[in-house]
């Protein structure tokens, strides 16, 4: 091992525990030492620079901690290179067999040269006497080897036996094959190289200046104007001049190659200068961003979950969903879902209700990242890290936390890429990651590779989650259900809860088709496979904050103190007999005008935390104030159920200073939101549209139920029984029974048919309004029988005959 240099030594600065990787030369003990390997919580170290050179160095293993936790600890080589893998076995095995064979014979050749040993043979194996480095030098055994391979028929020299050597050392087999069969062909033909430059220099001007961009032929005529006055001495030659004068059919074919057009020439231009997106290899390809550990870079973002939910307030609102991602292993790191701004009121620029991913959410996603995601109740077996892919029982020896945590690894990000966006940009966020020591790269303007995973994993979400669950919306309003409101909906916490179980189970779990195993690049990896096998590159270091230093992470406010205490967002914070009296001064900041510094929760923001720039040594400097009105709240609340309750007590009339009155707004506004939404019944029937003025609407059908009276069931009487069997109803033999009735016989004899008569003593209202029918008598004053399949007479007698029978 080589010792650092003393200039690193000099500038070395203390480090935390989370800085130090495999390769590192770090101070302990007063000694220098290199990090060999790491195992659980174990380091392995091995002496830099010994103190005394005749003594021998011995390595050591020791405790992560206990390294980290001395007093003269540093890490001495910061920006040391890291190494890097090899990434070219796929292009090596896309040569032709015979480039191949003749790669590996040159380097079975090198080997024996550099006395490295081949394949197949055992390391105890004595070297051969003409290249045993003991007894012939490096630029002897060149010599040699050329002399071998020329007496076997191979005319070789020495400096192609020591350019071969070179190329061995620096690029592996790779840099022993035949260059020839590497030559690409130029994607430009026969253009010189400068007139492409040009082409992008020209629109790169027109962009910076803000100039219209033209047709392809006023393109064309400017870079000819250009290469004239740039290149004359050249174009005198025409040996030189080769290239730099095309045809403007030449020039129109490079544009396109180049995928410039008309309409998006200043397009193409800003990609093309933020980063070559475009590959001058392959047209058209995009250049992979790509990390070689868990947390070198993370990519974050925030989109929309085409997902309708129940939100705080009662309300059916959509959802934003943040998600971190580590680019090296394709982990899911931190989510966090929060609920989507609905709009504005006319013309006062405040939101009318809900909000918008913040600064603190995307502060909440970052701190995911450092600890182990704890298996909820109710989760399933295997969601548990225990039975999973990942390293378990090493993890759990580094880290104590890891017990009954979920399956998804703990990756704490070296290096955050963002976007644009205000909640990433704020202070409060860059003070957080830069308190965690995570450097925040800003992605470039109209580049999509910078944040192309994310994106993507993005859409995978929405695909692979969003897609089944109920109150699904798609992205398209034409292609949006009609019902989507009236199907069930979550809660944010719920959703939230699916979310992570999806994650456990299914991203985690599912191989990715960027994720190659370093040892068989053929075989495709699940993201937690992939953290298995590349966890030992780096290690893992437990992160731990103490409460101090979780409160600094929390959104900051810079407040004046008077006798009243200090406001947030129009709530009032103090502390009882005066106890913030010190405090009512000015902080001695001037930058702030005196005022001070206060850190708080927007998800339990009944407590604030003022810090005490003015604290004595050793004491603690943090100070608790409570909210005033706390009391009236048994629930819990956040921040958007008090902007909510504060919008319906100024729409109702109240006054904002009112907190009291505000503070019971918000307790209804909790307990409306604990009941859910409450189902309407119309009152009555629904007002039918009125027709158009030159159409009269046609009269509706009357109803024929409509002015029957309800039916009791106690006024039904019970039909009556035939007064004769009925096997005598058919029977032909019989002749038939009044045959000769006239049709008023007939139909006289038929019960319910005939008027009341005037000897009926009872009054209309005792038959129910019904007519009464008159007694038919037979010439012996019995009442006469009814007709062939008629129904029988009213007379009880009949009825108790016809039940007897």
């Amino acid at each position: 091992m080589t010792a650092a240099p003393r200039h690193a030594v000099d500038a070395a600065a203390p480090a935390a525990a989370d800085t130090i990787a495999v390769g590192d030369t770090v101070r302990f003990r007063g000694a220098d030492w290199v990090v060999t390997a790491f195992h659980g919580p174990r380091l392995f170290l091995d002496v830099a620079e010994p103190m005394e050179p005749e003594e021998p160095a011995e390595p050591l293993i020791i405790l992560q901690t206990a390294v980290t936790s001395a007093p003269d600890f540093a890490v001495l080589n910061r920006a040391a290179p890291r190494s890097t893998l090899p990434g070219r076995i796929g292009e090596f095995h896309a040569l032709p067999r015979d480039v191949r064979k003749a790669a590996e014979k040159w380097e079975r050749h090198v080997k024996e040269v550099l006395h490295q040993q081949a394949p197949n043979v055992p390391a105890t194996t004595p070297p051969n006497p003409a290249f045993d480095p003991k007894r012939r030098t490096l630029r002897q055994r060149y010599q040699a080897k050329a002399d071998q391979l020329t007496q076997a028929g191979v005319p070789v020299s020495a400096a192609t036996v020591e350019r071969k050597c070179a190329a061995w050392r620096k690029e592996g087999l790779m840099g022993l094959v035949d260059k020839r069969h590497l030559r690409t062909a130029n994607p430009h033909g026969r253009v010189d190289g400068r007139v492409v430059d040009i082409v992008w220099e020209i629109l790169d001007d027109e962009r910076a200046r803000g100039l219209s961009p033209g047709t392809l032929s006023r393109l064309i005529d400017r870079v000819e104007q250009t290469v004239r006055v740039r290149y004359a001495k050249l174009l005198a030659d025409p040996k030189t001049a080769r290239g730099l004068v095309n045809s403007p059919a030449t020039f129109y074919r490079l544009l396109e190659r180049l995928g410039i057009t008309a309409e998006n020439a200043h397009t193409a231009a800003a990609r093309q200068a933020a980063g070559s997106a475009i590959s001058a290899a392959r047209s058209g390809s995009r250049r992979a961003t790509w990390a070689r550990w868990p947390g070198e870079l993370v990519q974050i973002d925030t989109t929309g979950l085409d997902v309708l939910v129940l939100g705080d307030d009662g309300r059916v609102i959509s959802v934003e969903l943040t998600i971190a991602i580590d680019v090296a292993t394709r982990s899911i790191v931190g989510s966090l879902i929060v609920p989507k701004r609905t709009g504005r009121t006319g013309g006062t620029g405040r939101w009318l209700a809900g909000r918008a991913t913040r600064s603190f959410d995307t502060m909440q996603v970052v701190a995911q990242t450092t600890a182990p995601l704890p298996a909820r109740p109710g989760w399933a077996p295997e969601t548990f890290m225990e039975g999973s892919d990942l390293p378990f029982e090493d993890l759990l020896a580094a880290d104590p936390r890891f017990a009954g945590s979920a399956a998804r690894p703990v990756i704490k990000p070296e290096t955050l890429v963002i976007d644009h966006g205000s909640p990433f940009i704020s202070a409060d966020f860059t003070r957080a990651c830069h308190s965690l020591g995570i450097e925040v790269r800003e992605a470039r303007l109209r580049t999509a590779p910078d944040k192309a995973i994310v994106e993507r994993a993005m859409r995978a979400v929405k695909t692979g989650f969003s897609q089944y669950l109920a109150t699904y919306t798609h992205h398209r309003l034409d292609l949006r259900g009609k019902r989507v409101r009236k199907q069930p909906l979550w809660t944010i916490p719920q959703l939230q809860e699916l979310f992570e179980q999806w994650v456990v189970l299914h991203w985690q779990q599912t191989p990715h088709g960027a994720l190659r195993s370093p040892f068989t690049p053929g075989l495709r990896l699940t993201p937690n496979q992939m953290y298995a096998a590349l966890v030992s590159l780096r290690g893992y270091r437990s992160t731990t904050l103490a409460e101090q230093e979780n409160r600094k992470l929390l959104p900051a406010v810079w407040v004046r103190v008077s006798r009243k205490g200090f406001q947030i967002n129009n709530r009032t914070y103090n502390l009882g007999r005066g106890k913030l009296d010190p405090c009512r001064g000015s902080s001695g900041i001037t930058a702030q005008q005196g005022r001070w510094e206060v850190h708080y929760s927007p998800d339990h923001p009944e407590v604030a935390w003022l810090f005490n720039h003015r604290a004595e040594p050793g004491t603690d400097p943090w100070i608790e104030v409570p909210f005033i009105h706390r009391r009236l709240l048994s629930d819990r609340w956040t921040e958007e159920t008090w902007a909510e309750a504060l919008h319906i007590h100024l729409a109702a009339g109240g006054s904002r200073r009112d907190e009291a009155a505000i503070t019971r707004a918000t307790a209804r506004l909790l307990r409306t939101a604990t009941a859910g939404p409450q189902a309407t019944t119309p009152t009555s029937k629904p007002t039918p549209r009125p027709a158009a003025p030159s159409r009269p609407a046609l009269p509706a059908p009357a109803e024929p139920y409509d002015d029957l009276p309800p039916l009791d069931p106690e006024s039904v009487r019970p039909f009556r029984s035939l007064d004769r069997p009925a096997g005598d109803l058919f029977d032909a033999s019989e002749p038939a029974r009044g045959a000769g009735q006239s049709l008023d016989e007939f139909l006289a004899s038929l019960p319910g048919l005939h008027p009341p008569t005037s000897t009926d003593p009872r009054p209309m209202s005792e038959t129910d309004g019904r007519p009464r029918p008159e007694k038919t008598l037979r010439a012996d004053n019995s009442p006469a029988s009814p007709p062939p399949g008629g129904l029988p007479s009213d007379e009880p007698d009949s009825a108790r005959q016809g039940d007897d029978q």
